[in-house]
């Protein structure tokens, strides 16, 4: 067990990551709690409440500080609920069974609006335990529990402002760079396949990458809001010029792009994993139409490399060179669809399907240029 520690502790010091990331929350907490401890002392001389002080820092820390100031927020309008709920039974009745049982009823059907969020649970909580242990009767005891429980909160929202994470726009970048590049590397291994034998192996192996891409997406999406909770109150934006939020926005409509382009990639795999094992084993493709649409998949594969080499999901305009690159691949669409359906054959519909997925998969990223262009 003490080996695995030791390891964990030497990835977060060596990497950044998730051991690095536990390692400064569990700091940030304990700072938080012994902080909250310290200044609820001289508040609370005769100790009665002081535990709800470093309870509460430690519920409301979070890796953020939008995230923090979310769940104190939360946390402190679920304990005023719960001890306004208390007071309500206390002060009119007293501890009575009956009262008791309509307190944590309307506590629990209060915990379920969203407004509390994953807080609701702290609003019967805090009535049973305020009637139950003799707290709701005073007016004055009720006040020092909420004391106590603010400067829980406060002395957490102030740890996390002076540890606030670091901004770092680069790790959402380069989860958007790795979905094109994903992209980029199936395109190229279809086209591969096309100027190859079409193995059926091979193709299911592009078929299940290219199927895989809904996870990638969905990774990237999720760097994407991590990063903007990092931004959101930050102030290491205003102490160190750290950029703005504005960057998010052009990684979040890449991935939309390539997750709306992936799409089609998917269904030019499935296409030629039914020429192979499916309903459409009995086409062969001919050789003339599986080098040149090799040849479009290459052309469409330079495009994809070309939005990760130039990193245009970081750039305000899109570079010359993908203008250039997706002009030429669109130029050779059309091209390609007059030569290829010029008397196809039974090849007809499968040729039809397969120019249409390219041309839309191209299509998206140019609606992407065009949108990048307009934004300005």
């Amino acid at each position: 067990m003490w080996g695995r520690v030791k390891q964990g502790l030497e990835r977060a010091v060596q990497l950044r990551g998730y051991e690095r990331e536990t390692a400064v929350l569990i700091v940030k907490c304990t700072i938080a709690a012994t902080l909250a401890l310290a200044v609820g002392l001289p508040l609370d001389p005769q100790g009665s409440f002081i535990g709800f002080a470093p309870f509460s820092a430690l519920l409301i820390v979070q890796p953020s500080v939008y995230g923090s100031v979310l769940q104190s927020g939360r946390y402190v309008a679920a304990v005023a609920a719960g001890a306004v709920l208390a007071g309500m039974g206390g002060l009119t009745v007293g501890l009575q069974v009956w009262a008791f049982a309509i307190v944590v009823l309307v506590g629990l059907l209060l915990a379920q609006l969203r407004f509390f969020g994953q807080q609701g649970q702290q609003v019967p909580v805090v009535a049973a335990f305020a009637l139950a242990g003799g707290t709701a009767m005073s007016v004055g005891d009720l006040g020092h529990l909420l004391l106590m429980v603010g400067v829980g909160a406060l002395s957490a929202l102030a740890t996390n402002l002076v540890m606030a994470p670091t901004i770092r726009f680069k790790d959402a970048e380069n989860a958007v760079l790795d979905y094109a590049d994903s992209m980029h590397n199936i395109v190229d291994g279809l086209a591969d396949e096309l100027r190859g034998d079409l193995e059926e192996s091979s193709l299911d192996h592009w078929a299940w990458a290219a199927n895989t891409l809904d996870d990638t997406s969905r990774n990237a999406r999720a760097a994407v809001e991590r990063q903007e909770y990092r931004v959101r109150l930050n102030p290491r934006r205003v102490l160190t010029g750290a950029g703005t939020s504005g960057h998010l926005t052009g990684y979040r409509t890449w991935i939309a792009v390539l997750e709306r382009s992936s799409r089609h990639l998917q269904s030019i795999a499935e296409a030629l994993q039914d020429v192979r094992g499916g309903y459409s084993e009995h086409v062969e493709l001919s050789e003339g139409f599986r080098h040149e649409y090799a040849d479009l998949l290459e052309s469409t594969a330079e495009v994809l490399q070309t939005v990760h080499d130039e990193q245009e999901p970081d750039r305000e305009s899109v570079s010359d060179r993908l203008s250039s690159c997706l002009d030429q691949a669109l130029d050779r669409v059309g091209e390609c669809r007059r030569n290829l359906m010029n008397d196809p054959g039974e090849e007809e519909p499968i040729r039809a399907a397969l120019l249409t997925d390219v041309v839309r998969l191209l299509e998206e990223i140019d609606r992407g240029r065009r949108y990048s262009e307009t934004s300005d």
